[in-house]
C-alpha cells in the first residue's frame, strides 16, 4: 500500500475525533513533527504525531499505537496547566518549538489553541527568548560533561547513555537557533543545516567525530543493521522497555537506518547507537542483542577507555555553542 501525506493526514482527523469522542478530558489535539513538512517521509515511512492536551492529570503520557503495518500514532499526552502562563512558552524548546511550527489543529475545544499560541509565539525569536531556550538543552549538557570528566557516572550502559544524552542536548541547543529541537531520526540528517544558520558550519565535523570512528564502513553498517533489528524481537518480553521502541515500530527505525546511510552515514549511524543505547537498558545483559550492543560501542571507541580524549573535544564543542549562546544575550 502507497502510503501518503494526505493518508497519513486523513488516519490524523478520524483518530482525532476517536479520541475525543471516548475522553472528554481533552480539551485540544494537534498534529505536530515530520508529518508538518512537505516531505515527511525517510525510507518511505513515518509516524502521525499527535499532542494532546487534558484539562485533567494524565495516566499515560506517551502511547505509540499501531495503525497498520507501516503507519503508527504516536501520542503525546499534556495537562493544560503545563501551558501556563502561556507567555513562559517563550522559554520552552519543544512546546513552544512546536507552536512556532504552526501545527494542524485537529480538535480545538473553547479556541484554546488560538489564545495560547498567540501568547506563546509573541516575540519568539528575540535574542533572550532564543538563548533560554538553547541554554536549557545545553546546561544540561555542560553538566553532564563534568560528571563524565569527574567519573561521576558509572562505565557500562549508564556512562553511554549520559554521554549520547549529552552529545543529543548540545546538537539541540545548536538547532533551537533557527527552529523546533529535532527528533532522534532527523537529528544529524538536519543539524548542518541548522548549525549553519546559528554560524557555526564548522561544528558539524567535530561533533560527528565525537560518536563514529574509523569502523563506520558499508560492510560493518550492514551487520550492524543485521543486529540491530533483533532489539525488537528482544523488546517484546521487556517489561521496562521504551514506548518510542514498540516492537512494531522496527520498520519505522530499519528503513530510515537504511534510507540515510547511502547520503548520511553519521546520521545512520547516530540514530543506530542512539535508539540501540536506549534500548540496552532493557535488555538482558546476557542476551545476544544487549553483547550486539556492547561490540557496537567497542567498535566506535565509546568504551570507557577511550572517553578521555573525546571529552576533551567535547569540551571544545560546547566551548563553541556556549559563546554563540552568550552572544545572544550580549
Amino acid at each position: 500500500m502507497r502510503i501518503t501525506r494526505e493518508l497519513l493526514l486523513k488516519h490524523a482527523r478520524e483518530n482525532s475525533a476517536a479520541l475525543t469522542a471516548k475522553d472528554r478530558s481533552i480539551i485540544c489535539i494537534y498534529i505536530s513533527g515530520s508529518l508538518l513538512q512537505e516531505d515527511p517521509f525517510i525510507g518511505g515511512i513515518t509516524d502521525i504525531d499527535l499532542i494532546c492536551v487534558h484539562n485533567q492529570p494524565v495516566a499515560r503520557r506517551r502511547e505509540v499505537l499501531r495503525l497498520s503495518h507501516e503507519v503508527n500514532l504516536d501520542l503525546a499526552h499534556y495537562e493544560q496547566e503545563e501551558f501556563e502562563p502561556a507567555r513562559q512558552l517563550r522559554h520552552n524548546a519543544w512546546i513552544g518549538g512546536w507552536f512556532e511550527n504552526v501545527p494542524i489543529v485537529l480538535y480545538d475545544a473553547l479556541r484554546w489553541y488560538d489564545f495560547t499560541r498567540a501568547s506563546a509565539t509573541a516575540q519568539f525569536w528575540r535574542p533572550e527568548y532564543v538563548a533560554s531556550r538553547a541554554r536549557s538543552f545545553l546546561n544540561p549538557a555542560r553538566k553532564t560533561w563534568n560528571d563524565l570528566e569527574e567519573g561521576n557516572i558509572p562505565q557500562g550502559i549508564k556512562r553511554v547513555t549520559a554521554y549520547l544524552g549529552a552529545l543529543r542536548d548540545t546538537a539541540n541547543a545548536v538547532a533551537v537557533f533557527s527552529g523546533a529541537p529535532l527528533a532522534e531520526r532527523r537529528l544529524l540528517m538536519e543539524l548542518p543545516a541548522r548549525a549553519a544558520a546559528a554560524g557555526l558550519s564548522g561544528l558539524f565535523a567535530d561533533f560527528v567525530s565525537l560518536f563514529t570512528s574509523s569502523e563506520v564502513s558499508d560492510e560493518n553498517f550492514t551487520a550492524w543493521v543485521s543486529s540491530y533489528v533483533g532489539i525488537f524481537e528482544a523488546l517484546k518480553q521487556s517489561t521496562t522497555a521504551p514506548v518510542s521502541l514498540s516492537p512494531y515500530r522496527r520498520g519505522y527505525y530499519e528503513k530510515a537506518l537504511n534510507a540515510l546511510y547511502p547520503h548520511s552515514p553519521a546520521a545512520a549511524v547516530w540514530l543506530m547507537v542512539y535508539t540501540w543505547t536506549k534500548a540496552a537498558a532493557a535488555l538482558p545483559r546476557t542476551e545476544q542483542p544487549y553483547k550486539d550492543w556492547q561490540e557496537l560501542c567497542r567498535q566506535l571507541d565509546l568504551e570507557s577507555r577511550d572517553l578521555p580524549t573525546r571529552l576533551e573535544l567535547f569540551d571544545a564543542v560546547l566551548d563553541t555553542v556556549e559563546e554563540a549562546v552568550d552572544h545572544l544575550s550580549a
